[in-house]
């Protein structure tokens, strides 16, 4: 009946397996924003700062990588036997393809799992109960009402929900571990060839495959039951409940050939010791220890390299740019705080400021790229500072557009006057 009567009440509304809880906030006051204000210039020149700096480095990066890459294409040398190590190519940056192989079945004693491969990985989920959280906002005039609502799902989720940190725990209790984890194994020894892999190199074989489930057997324990190639620790994997598991495989870079297909090629990069394959340190000081899936030459190899590090540079570049914008948005929200109290002039002056923030990351970002690039190729980064402060040159020696109405003569009107006197 209280709900009934009175539904705005701060508190929690119980609807069937939704909550909502509603709660009042004072808005700021005109002097607590203009605070606010000046807090968010200190704030701007702070993210400027960050945003130059990530730039600078970002140049600095992008040119050291791209000469790394150059380094490593004119010097590589591909390897036409991978069976044999020649002690001429000690030291060197070699180029080999070929099939992996490993000395030893990769197995998960717990689950009879047995795959001849690079890495093998238990993967592991638990039913439980999972809180959603959404909010939405209502602004009545002096003050603001938030309702946030939380609902309550049963899912298969790979980590621990902590139902105790829920808003509302009744009912939707969650054990407080996981009994069986996932686990990944990883084979001791990668061949390709005659050459071990580094570690650094096994780690970016990575094409996980999910093991298809003629490959998975049943166990002898009755409670663990095996549908479709997926292990469940529960009575009814049909309609589980709250701590029931489910267990699944996935293997990565087949090591030898088998009914799950033959052994995996990869096409490999790398500095040649003895017998290994280890990482190859340019003169420009970047480490390079490459691998890709399949047969692929040395210039594919370093075209991917190279497009993989145009996408990082100009990932930098936008978010520094944005950083950027959002530094300037603090610095000049004084401006806008000043006539937030005038609708119209409001909505103008936000858009006006909102324009000329987004002016001004632009050339600083321009201005700070260039200057990351002068000490590399000055001519570059002097053309690129140019067009940062092209626009405020125009806009200094725009002259203003001369007006089309003739000037008001008094000399002519006095004597009209005269005349018809």
């Amino acid at each position: 009946m209280y709900r009934r009567n009175y539904p705005g009440d701060p508190g929690m509304h119980n609807m069937g397996d939704h909550n909502t809880r509603v709660d009042y906030r004072s808005n700021p006051g005109f002097l607590t924003r203009v605070g606010n204000s000046l807090v968010g210039i200190v704030v701007g020149v702070g993210l400027l700062v960050v945003a130059s700096g990530l730039l600078f480095w970002n140049e600095g990066r992008s040119v050291q990588t791209a000469r790394s890459l150059e380094e490593g294409l004119s010097s590589v040398v591909s390897l036409e036997n991978i069976d044999v190590s020649f002690v001429e190519n000690n030291g060197r940056l070699v180029h080999l393809s070929g099939p992996l192989k490993t000395e030893r079945v990769l197995r998960d004693p717990m689950y009879n799992v047995a795959v001849q491969c690079t890495k093998l990985k238990r993967q592991v989920e638990m039913y439980q109960w999972v809180e959603h959280e959404s909010k939405r906002e209502f602004d009545e005039g002096g003050e603001t009402r938030v309702e946030t609502s939380y609902s309550y799902s049963l899912e298969w989720k790979s980590t621990v929900e902590r139902s105790s940190s829920f808003y509302n725990s009744v009912g939707h209790n969650n054990p407080s571990t996981m009994i069986v984890e996932s686990i990944e194994y990883k084979a001791e020894a990668v061949h390709v060839g005659t050459f071990l892999l580094s570690e650094v190199l096994v780690d970016k074989i990575a094409d996980f495959q999910t093991l298809p489930p003629q490959y998975v057997s049943p166990l002898e324990d009755t409670k663990i039951k095996l549908v479709d190639g997926v292990f469940y620790h529960s009575d009814d994997p049909y309609n589980p409940k709250v701590g029931d598991y489910k267990v699944t495989f996935a293997y990565a870079g087949l090591a030898g050939d088998s009914k799950l297909g033959p052994a995996k090629t990869v096409s490999v990069i790398a500095r040649q010791d003895k017998d290994r394959l280890v990482k190859y340190t340019t003169m420009a000081g970047d480490d390079l220890e490459l691998l890709y899936q399949g047969q692929m030459s040395p210039k594919e190899i370093f075209l991917k390299e190279e497009a993989t590090n145009a996408f990082i540079t100009w990932g930098i570049r936008f978010g520094g740019w944005l950083l950027m914008f959002v530094g300037f948005g603090c610095l000049t929200s004084i401006i806008t705080t000043l006539v937030d109290w005038i609708p119209l002039v409001r909505n103008l002056v936000a858009a006006g400021v909102m324009m000329m923030n987004a002016v001004f990351a632009i050339s600083l970002s321009l201005t700070v790229i260039a200057l990351g690039w002068i000490r590399y190729r000055p001519w570059l980064g002097i053309s690129i500072l140019v067009l940062a402060v092209t626009p405020f040159i125009i806009s200094k020696f725009k002259k203003p557009r001369p007006s089309n109405r003739e000037p008001y003569n008094y000399n002519d009107s006095y004597s009209r006057d005269r005349f018809y006197d």
